[in-house]
């Protein structure tokens, strides 16, 4: 193995990775309330109501209530929406930016010597003499 690389995830991200944008939801929704409207409209101008006129009022009211409830979801979902390939992306420059301020060059550092200063007692044990 030549190298192993490390990704910071945060807890939110990993979130929506684990369950899903709640606007994926969002989208459910409105297609089904689209495509039910889109039925009922279907079946409004296809279907003879004469006999039933309360029948014709409901397919109304489902028409209406889909194509208005469809619509808001579908903006909710559109001003909502983060595609887990932009969360990669984010992910991947946080990474990028880690590695470039690991690989900045280091200062260059004056190292400056001192002498040990005679009038102070070494730290070092000395032999005793004689």
């Amino acid at each position: 193995m030549e190298s192993v690389d490390l990704y910071e995830i945060k807890e939110q991200e990993l979130d929506l990775f684990e369950k899903g944008s709640p606007a994926d939801l969002q989208l459910n929704f409105a297609i089904f309330l689209l495509s039910l409207a889109f039925s009922a409209i279907v079946a409004l101008s296809t279907a003879d109501f004469t006999k039933r006129p309360t029948v014709q009022t409901g397919y109304i009211v489902v028409s209406v209530v889909g194509i208005l409830g469809g619509l808001y979801l579908l903006i909710a979902w559109y001003r909502n929406r983060t595609s887990s390939k932009a969360v990669c992306h984010t992910i991947r420059l946080r990474m990028q930016e880690t590695i470039e301020t690991v690989k900045e060059p280091l200062q260059p550092t004056s190292i400056v010597s001192v002498a040990p200063d005679p009038t102070k007692p070494s730290a070092e044990p000395k032999e005793p003499q004689g």
